[in-house]
Order: C-alpha cells, then sequence, then structure tokens
C-alpha cells in the first residue's frame, strides 16, 4: 500500500481491517499514531454530534403538525367569511348588519387556544428565563405584582389577544409548558369558566381588573398553576 491510498485510507476509514493496511500500521510508529489520531477524531465527532432527544419528542412534532393544520383551517374560515360579506354587500344586504355580525363578542377561551396553536413552535422552544423584576415591569400594567415565587417563567412579553393588548406569559407547569394569559376585564369577550379542543384545556378566572386565562395541554393539572398564582400574586381592586 503506497503512502497516499494508505493515508487516505487512515483518514476516511480508520477502522479498516485489510491486510495491507494493518502491516503499514505494525511497521511504522508514525503510520499508526496518524491511524489512532484519526480513530479519536471520529469518535470525538461522534459525540459532539449525538444529542439526546426528549421522551415526548415525537408526540410535540404530531401535536405542532395537528396545530398547522387547524390553523390553516381557521385561516382558510376566515377568508372564506370575507369573501360572503363582500358578496352579501355587493347583493345589497345592510352594512350596519354585517358590522353587527363582525362585531360579535367572542369566547375568551377559544381565542386563548387559537393564540397558544398558532404560536405553538415558538412557545415549545422559547427560554428567556425571565425575572421577577422583567414579569413585574410587564405585570403593572394590569395591576398584578408578584410578590411569592412562580417557578420558571420562560417567556413574558405583551401580546395582541385577538385585537386586545394582553400579557402573554409561558411558565413550566407539571407536565409540560402553561400559557397565561392576563386580558383586560373590559376588553369585551365572552368568559368562558373552563374550556377545552382535543388537545388543549384552559381555565379563567377574574383577577383584580384582568381576566387571568390559564391553557395547558391535556394532561396538565391547571388548578396547581391556577392556586400558584392566586397565591404569589397581589392584584390592585
Amino acid at each position: 500500500m503506497d503512502d497516499i491510498l494508505f493515508r487516505h485510507t487512515a483518514i476516511a476509514t480508520p477502522n479498516d481491517k485489510g491486510d495491507d493496511f494493518l502491516q503499514r500500521q505494525a511497521e511504522a510508529e508514525q503510520d499508526k499514531a496518524l491511524v489512532n489520531e484519526a480513530k479519536q477524531f471520529d469518535l470525538d465527532l461522534q459525540s459532539v454530534l449525538k444529542v439526546d432527544l426528549p421522551e415526548d419528542l415525537a408526540e410535540k412534532i404530531l401535536l405542532e403538525q395537528s396545530f398547522a393544520v387547524e390553523n390553516k383551517k381557521t385561516l382558510n374560515n376566515r377568508w372564506h367569511m370575507a369573501i360572503a360579506a363582500s358578496i352579501a354587500f355587493i347583493i345589497g344586504i345592510s352594512l350596519p348588519l354585517l358590522n353587527n355580525l363582525n362585531s360579535l363578542p367572542l369566547d375568551i377561551g377559544t381565542v386563548a387556544m387559537q393564540h397558544v396553536q398558532q404560536e405553538y413552535y415558538f412557545t415549545a422552544k422559547i427560554d428567556e428565563q425571565a425575572s421577577r423584576t422583567a414579569v413585574n415591569a410587564k405585570l403593572a400594567s394590569y395591576g398584578g405584582k408578584v410578590q411569592g415565587d412562580l417557578g420558571n417563567v420562560f417567556f413574558v412579553n405583551y401580546c395582541s389577544f385577538e385585537g386586545t393588548p394582553a400579557l402573554h406569559m409561558i411558565m413550566q407547569g407539571e407536565k409540560g409548558r402553561i400559557t397565561v394569559f392576563v386580558v383586560p376585564d373590559d376588553a369585551g369577550f365572552i368568559e368562558t369558566p373552563v374550556f377545552n379542543n382535543q388537545h388543549l384545556k384552559g381555565l379563567t378566572e377574574k383577577m383584580g381588573n384582568a381576566n387571568v386565562v390559564i391553557v395547558g395541554e391535556k394532561d396538565e393539572p391547571l388548578e396547581k398553576m391556577h392556586l400558584k398564582l392566586q397565591k404569589n400574586i397581589q392584584w390592585n381592586i
């Protein structure tokens, strides 16, 4: 085996068991050292590339795909409603009637679940390690102040809750992540104490001058998060 072929084999397939390749290693220490170096590089590379996958990865991927399908259906329904409204306007149905139909109050639970589904890819991965100071800076606008331990808060910021400025928090629950919305009480949504769909469930309670909406996956004990928020946040009344 010539030098070029030996070096190519050592780098590309250092575990080759060919007689000529093994003989070169036995005859020259520098050739053996080159092969050992290549073997160690392969081991180091495998160690870097090895990533431990979460046990529920498959379930999370399926859930995310399901949300994507449902979100597409929601967008299609809205588009069809917009087309129907345009046609109705053209054929003479009064504009005030259409406006009344479009301004019907929405179910706060349904809005919350749609919001979670639409942002699931983002919220399932984010971790900004929000501090109590950061939470209080945002929560103050809604009359709340954290005075205890909320546990891990992955994200806190303002969001548009179907057009209403609201607070959006992602927190650690017992089974997974929990989304908490703080929505102004005067936003005009239909209050739903408990709600659910195929994948999510939630509950709503008036705290101070806001509605606090808690959303999690079906196996999440939301009542524990509910008690934690009651215990550790003081609200101005």
